[in-house]
């Protein structure tokens, strides 16, 4: 007897719900696509408890004629593909012709419709996907669409529902994305007659940013525009400076063609552009759009459509990583300091009336830092006169005790660091707590710490050594003997090579001793067997071969062989070290994310002392 039936459509549409329509946020995401591929310019939505009982999209777009209306709600009826071929280039959001027919099959949906010039519209009632009623209504050209009682004959999937909250937040995600990739669309979201999102129509992207993310963090975001004219790459958007990254993710938003993703890989690659300059556990802002050829991506590999193939993944990697490390690297990323906003931010104390009027008529940089410097462990600074560089007619003598940096450098003579690309012109005035620098800037002054100022320089150096192949090694005078461990000596075996390749020369002395015979000229600061086992201690902790942590390695070296809290400087060494910052390519934080600078601005000291 055979065993194989064709199934009844009804049970189709279920299933192919289940895959379309996991939630009550994905019902809003289809009727959103639905809407801006038909060229409306308003969308409002309205939801009533949290989705369960009522969802809602009205849109003034384009509208359906009476015969479409009855086709749309029918599995695989489209109007976005005629053929093969339209499938593998497709420029519209949405395009199976599922997502009507699927939601229709798991609640009460009412369709109403009117296309332009149009004298009545058209109503369409179905319920569990059986046409309940249709006729002429009166209705303003577009389509509304009302969503009842979602999943009411499919318990199971109502059953898996999160909670109320959890269901109202993917749903306001959902409408904030279409809101952020669409600013001369308007779109309003209500919750229970509560209003949770107006984004009025704009004409450029920062306003539709500012009334989505409020003006203060747009104003602050740095726009990103980027083409590759081989391969027709485009990257455009605006991300966050390194300070402004926020503790959770919620702000990072990816498109391709306007169409909103979720790709790892290339979030990956946005945070390696930012790499040495977050924060650690912090996340930066941002959202970019992908304009690729719609012939070289694939969008039909799940049936949400959340995820695409990309063809060029090398060359769009690529791309988004060139976008955001060259928009890091040309702007301003000088943090500026604003008491009020510090105040506000570390007790939670309400703006005076007047000082809020006055908050008002100014332009302010928000941009206060958000990083704690703790004096680390004190250490006396030694100077060796015999290993000194020329500084103009001044003998400035080097920071490191023990070794040189390699070559002499020459840099302008008197207290004052000229302008560079990076960072404003800076006077020295002094050292402040045996940690800080302050220095003299138009417009201001700037707070330095001293620790990170020397970090980033250290780093960045060796990075550049490292990458080149050509690491500055100090030769010992005396090779230092090292007793090892079995496990030390295990690794330090099969990671020989990499370890010269980072400076350190090693040679074989009998069972577990080695004879330590160079290390890196930069990090001469440390003591070299301190220096070694610091690198085979992260080995040992890491578990990994040391060309997958050697980078993580450097920053720690790097900070240990820095200059600390507590160190007495003298002003040609602190010139030095602003001179070298100011050869940095990122001289605004350490390779952990901390700030360098922090800038007090001439208006904010005035209000302090009432001057304005």
């Amino acid at each position: 007897m055979p065993k194989i039936s064709i199934l009844p459509e009804e049970l189709i549409n279920k299933i192919a719900a289940g895959e379309v329509i996991e939630r009550p946020a994905s019902v809003i995401k289809e009727l959103l696509e639905n809407s801006l591929d038909a060229n409306a310019t308003r969308i409002i939505v309205e939801v009533k408890d949290y989705g369960k009982q009522l969802l809602k999209v009205a849109d003034n777009g384009e509208g359906m004629e009476q015969e479409d209306a009855g086709k749309a709600l029918l599995r695989h009826a489209t109007s976005k593909i005629k053929d093969i071929n339209d499938l593998f280039a497709i420029q519209t959001l949405g395009f199976r012709g599922e997502a009507l027919a699927s939601i229709a099959a798991v609640s009460k949906l009412t369709l109403t419709t009117k296309p332009k010039g149009a004298l009545e519209g058209f109503s369409l009632m179905v319920e569990g996907g059986i046409v309940t009623n249709e006729g002429i209504v009166a209705a303003e050209k577009g389509t509304t669409i009302e969503i009842e009682d979602l999943f009411f004959n499919t318990p199971a999937r109502k059953k898996f529902l999160k909670t109320d909250a959890v269901e109202l937040k993917h749903i306001v995600d959902v409408v904030t994305q279409y809101a952020l990739i669409h600013p001369q669309v308007s779109f309003r979201l209500i919750h229970e007659l509560k209003e949770l999102l107006n984004s009025p129509s704009v004409e450029d992207w920062r306003s539709n940013l500012a009334s989505i993310y409020g003006v203060e963090q747009a104003k602050e975001l740095l726009e990103v525009q980027y083409e590759n004219n081989i391969t027709g790459i485009k990257v455009y958007g605006f991300i966050s400076k390194p300070y402004d990254a926020r503790n959770d993710k919620t702000m990072q938003s990816l498109f391709v063609n306007q169409r909103w993703i979720r790709n790892e890989e290339l979030t990956k690659v946005v945070y390696d552009a930012y790499h040495s300059l977050l924060f650690v556990n912090k996340h930066p802002v941002f959202v970019l759009n992908l304009t690729l050829d719609p012939t070289k991506i694939d969008v039909n590999v799940h049936p949400t459509k959340a995820e695409i193939k990309i063809e060029q993944k090398k060359e769009v990697a690529e791309a988004v990583f060139n976008a955001v490390r060259e928009t890091l690297r040309k702007n301003d990323l000088l943090p500026v300091m604003d008491f009020q906003a510090e105040q506000q931010l570390t007790f939670g104390t309400v703006l005076k009336k007047e000082d809020n009027k006055e908050a008002q008529r100014e332009e302010k940089r928000i941009g206060a830092s958000k990083y704690a410097f703790e004096p680390s462990e004190q250490s006396a600074l030694q100077v060796k006169e015999s290993e000194a560089v020329s500084y103009g007619e001044e003998i400035v003598p080097e920071i490191t005790p023990d070794f040189t940096y390699g070559s002499p450098i020459i840099i302008p003579t008197a207290d004052t660091i000229p302008e560079s690309d990076k960072l404003p012109q800076l006077r020295l005035l002094g050292q402040v707590h045996k940690t800080f620098f302050v220095a003299e800037t138009p417009g201001g002054i700037v707070f330095i710490d001293q620790h990170v100022v020397q970090e980033r320089v250290l780093y960045e150096r060796f990075m550049e050594q490292l990458m080149n192949q050509k690491v500055a090694v100090q030769n010992l005078l005396r090779g230092e003997v090292l007793e090892l461990t079995p496990v030390q000596k295990l690794l330090v075996e099969e990671n020989k090579q990499k370890l010269k390749e980072l400076g350190f020369v090693l040679e074989e002395f009998g069972e577990n001793s080695f004879v330590l015979k160079a290390i890196p000229t930069l990090f001469g600061r440390l003591q070299p067997q301190e220096l070694l086992f610091e690198v085979i201690s992260e080995l040992h902790q890491h578990q990994n071969r040391l060309e997958q942590i050697q980078e993580e390695i450097i920053t720690r070296m790097a900070c240990r062989a820095s200059v600390k809290a507590g160190d007495t400087l003298t002003i040609t060494e602190m010139q030095r070290l602003l001179y070298e910052l100011s050869q940095s390519k990122f001289p605004y934080t350490c390779p952990h994310g901390r700030a360098v600078l922090i800038k007090v601005s001439v208006e904010e000291l005035e209000k302090k002392f009432r001057r304005k």
